[in-house]
């Protein structure tokens, strides 16, 4: 839009900002109903700050959207700036049909859009939330297994097996209900960044289930023009529940869903995460003989478990 302006100490890098803001606003429009457009300022800070003389709480933050300010700001080192960027453009496209929605879920919007606009990171990202969310819930175990197979032989074959538990130190641990009661997004929602990115998780997984279908968003957003019409003050759990597929409240009835949501790509990802703690694994895996012919193929094998 002609209105927008983007400020950044570096030319360039505002030039750079404005090319994302043109091609990804028309997108988060595109992906979430009941958005619109407004007149936009885009900041980027090296320190992120809503004013000069008061700093908030945003020293783990990558950005953040001022709704009275009408002001995007975001981290000048920010290592995904356009993911970023995305992120916050859906809080400040919203209309006010969304405000119902309850506790940490609008974060979860803003993730899953952010995955549609910008695939190059979205196996990240998820891997992030995911994971953060099964620490949320308690830990996250990592099977590792090698497989053994003759080319155009048999069934492969169990050779070797070994897991890691991974703890979040996130004690006591989060209630599922905790994520439409508490407002992580918040600076000043008084969270340890632990907790706080766990419960981004949680809401990125409700959400991710809910706009599984090819209508995306669809049925979120008629969810809370629902609650609108109804003048409740947000969308009930229960309704958020059964669109998500979702038994309860009790943290095993989300930890298979949560076992389910780690594809290929999410568990490459967190390989990169947690090298040290899956080399270890790796490395106590014994590598099974060949057979007499000496063709066995090894075929690595990885899968998560919330526990």
């Amino acid at each position: 839009m002609e209105d927008d302006m983007v400020r950044a100490d570096s030319p360039f890098l505002a030039t750079h900002v404005a090319g994302m803001l043109s091609r990804t606003r028309d997108r988060v429009i595109s992906l979430v109903p009941g958005s619109s457009k407004a007149p936009l300022e885009v900041w980027l800070q090296d320190e992120l700050q809503l004013y000069r003389f008061k700093r908030g709480s945003y020293e783990h933050a990558d950005g953040f959207w001022a709704e009275e300010a009408g002001r995007i700001h975001l981290r000048t080192e920010a290592r995904h700036l356009e993911r970023t960027l995305v992120h916050e453009l859906v809080h400040s496209s919203l209309s006010d049909a969304w405000s119902v929605l309850p506790g940490t879920l609008e974060e979860g919007v803003c993730d899953w859009v952010s995955t549609h606009i910008c695939p190059h990171s979205a196996a990240q990202l998820r891997a992030g939330r995911l994971s953060a969310a099964c620490f949320g819930l308690g830990s996250l175990e990592i099977e590792v297994e090698l497989r053994s197979a003759s080319p155009g032989g048999p069934a492969e074959v169990l050779a070797s097996y070994a897991s890691i538990l991974l703890e979040g130190g996130i004690d006591p641990s989060i209630s599922p209900i905790e994520v439409f009661q508490l407002e992580a997004g918040r600076s000043n929602s008084g969270l340890s960044g632990p907790r706080k990115k766990a419960l981004y998780g949680l809401a990125f997984f409700l959400i991710d289930r809910i706009a599984s279908s090819e209508s995306g968003l669809e049925s979120l957003y008629e969810l809370c023009v629902r609650a609108k019409a109804q003048e409740l003050p947000v969308v009930p759990t229960d309704w958020l529940l059964e669109a998500a597929d979702l038994e309860g409240l009790e943290p095993a009835q989300w930890k298979p869903g949560l076992a389910e949501a780690f594809s290929g790509a999410e568990l490459a990802e967190l390989v990169a995460m947690y090298p040290d703690f899956l080399g270890s694994a790796i490395d106590r895996l014994p590598v099974p003989t060949s057979g007499a012919s000496g063709s066995e193929e090894l075929r690595f094998a990885m899968r998560v478990n919330p526990r």
